[in-house]
């Protein structure tokens, strides 16, 4: 079958326009010389959304997804009425409008380009990409992480408050989401840190990245002595991935690194307050 070229752009919700966070919650994928035009969105498994911004009611992602879904059901309305011609030109004018940039909960990212010879299934292909596996990322799991640890933090007593802040000098630096500074010094970190990746290879190149650079802050005496990275690992029960996050912990132990499981929310404590 002939491929044809299609565009297509995701769709993000993003709640906190202050903050510049978002999740990416569907796709839109329109073929200007076929009048293909489709889109998913997420709304069987919104609590993975909802659950990223805790703070934030799930009505509000329920009702922007109302919202979207009505505007795009609108815009395959609109494509299906398309003049023959200069259709094409016209599609392409009607998908640049509906991505423009604009002040609202829910936004498009800027159109990518993709050969297919099954728009649908493209379709699929790129919502499975872009929306289901988003949340599986290293960032993903760490953000989640962070926010209840920054809730626990909340939760004590602390003299010094932990905040995002960069660690080290105006050469060789790392960017730390939770640093105590007692005064100019840097008195502890806490490092959200996601070690449960579905290949092996993917702990490795995870944890040799965090590793690398807990090294040259050492070398550099650049860190502090008191470091805890609160991790999410592998069962035992998977050897292969298991023996990877072992030998991440090993080399992260040998420079000093205490490792916790980041459930273990009394030990978190102790070493903020001790």
């Amino acid at each position: 079958m002939k491929q044809v070229a299609c565009r297509y752009a995701v769709v993000q919700f993003t709640p906190y326009s202050e903050t510049g966070e978002f999740a990416n919650v569907g796709v839109v994928l329109l073929c200007p010389t076929t009048k293909y035009f489709g889109f998913q969105l997420q709304t069987r498994r919104h609590k993975r959304v909802t659950g990223f911004f805790d703070e934030l009611p799930k009505d509000v992602y329920l009702r922007a997804m109302q919202v979207v879904k009505a505007e795009l059901q609108r815009v395959g309305d609109v494509v299906a009425g398309a003049p023959e011609s200069g259709q094409a030109d016209y599609l392409r004018q009607v998908f640049d409008s509906l991505l423009h940039p604009r002040e609202a909960i829910v936004r498009f990212s800027p159109p990518r380009v993709v050969l297919t010879d099954d728009p649908a299934t493209e379709l699929a292909k790129q919502f499975d990409h872009y929306v289901d596996r988003s949340f599986a990322s290293p960032e993903y799991v760490e953000h989640a992480i962070e926010k209840r640890i920054r809730a626990l933090l909340g939760s004590l007593e602390l003299k010094h408050q932990f905040k995002p802040a960069r660690v080290g000098n105006d050469d060789v630096y790392v960017k730390f989401p939770l640093v105590q500074q007692r005064g100019e010094s840097v008195a502890k970190i806490i490092k959200p840190f996601n070690l449960n990746q579905k290949e092996p290879m993917g702990i490795y190149d995870h944890g040799g990245t965090w590793l690398q650079r807990v090294k040259l802050l050492r070398k550099h005496n650049l860190l502090p002595h008191d470091v805890l990275f609160a991790v999410s690992r592998p069962s035992e029960t998977d050897a292969k991935r298991f023996a990877a996050f072992a030998e991440i912990q090993r080399e992260l132990l040998a420079e000093d690194v205490m490792l916790v499981d980041e459930q273990a929310e009394h030990r978190i404590a102790e070493f903020a307050l001790s």
